[in-house]
């Protein structure tokens, strides 16, 4: 049986104009698509020591953090009027609800903001509240390796098994950009994950470790993938309404 996570609208309204959140698999960044599977330009092959000449695309790890859950898109265009830290202009498309408010500079005052980005704290204001099972919570993060967008947003994480309301997203400036951020550029990643608790401890390796690897260096290519790997699925359902009624009674 899978697991659910549901988006939900304020109404039936905004819920038929809303841009959906989207599987991350579905739309993947240009600079991954461009990037060729194999360095050299000589296609798949081996250098001098016997490793495989592949590039990050190639990386299991990479990808899988990628398309690990959901994107919530921009439901606006924004633009950008950037003329210095204390002259930063925002205006968006949408006439009828915010898109983008401002945070408290006190809440995030000695925050070690990434360099290339102005100090001061925007908000994205996020159109779905996020539901999940019983037992799960989302992490919240900057649409991972999506270090070309023109900002950075906080990550966080909420219990959203249990929080009945809209979670925003804090996030920075880029310092030389000004113009355009389309409609249904990437806004956030969503990653629901099971919480559960642990305990660490430390061991040595008895060689069933050293072993495994060994199986795996019997290829050339994909050994993680074709060994160790596990397959992930995150899919987009169809519309339903809302059970739980308290999730439309946020007032009180």
């Amino acid at each position: 049986m899978k697991s659910k996570i549901q988006f939900i609208a304020d109404t039936k309204e905004m819920l038929e104009v809303l841009p959906r959140p989207y599987p991350a698999l579905d739309k993947l960044p240009d600079w991954l698509c461009e990037m060729p599977s194999y360095y050299g330009g000589e296609g798949k092959g081996v250098d001098e020591h016997g490793d495989p000449k592949t590039t990050i695309k190639k990386c299991m790890p990479v990808f899988d953090s990628m398309t690990a859950g959901y994107h919530i898109p921009l439901h606006s265009d924004v633009w950008i009027d950037n003329k210095g830290p204390d002259d930063i202009k925002i205006k968006w498309a949408w006439d009828t609800i915010d898109v983008v408010s401002m945070h408290n500079r006190i809440q995030y005052e000695t925050y070690p903001v990434p360099d290339g980005y102005y100090p001061i704290g925007f908000k994205w204001i996020n159109p779905w509240i996020v539901k999940t099972p019983p037992g799960w919570s989302s992490l919240f993060i900057h649409p991972i390796h999506y270090d070309d967008l023109p900002f950075k947003c906080l990550t966080g994480i909420v219990d959203t098994d249990k929080y009945p309301n809209y979670v925003n997203f804090i996030f920075f400036m880029k310092k030389n950009f000004s113009g355009l951020i389309p409609k249904e550029t990437p806004m956030i990643q969503v990653i629901p994950f099971k919480r559960s608790d642990f305990k660490s401890e430390f061991s040595y390796d008895n060689g069933y470790l050293k072993q495994q690897w060994r199986k795996a260096h019997t290829v050339f290519f994909d050994r993680y993938k074709r060994f160790f790997r596990s397959h992930k699925k995150y899919e987009q359902g169809d519309v339903k309404k809302c059970p739980f009624a308290f999730l439309h009674n946020k007032s009180k």
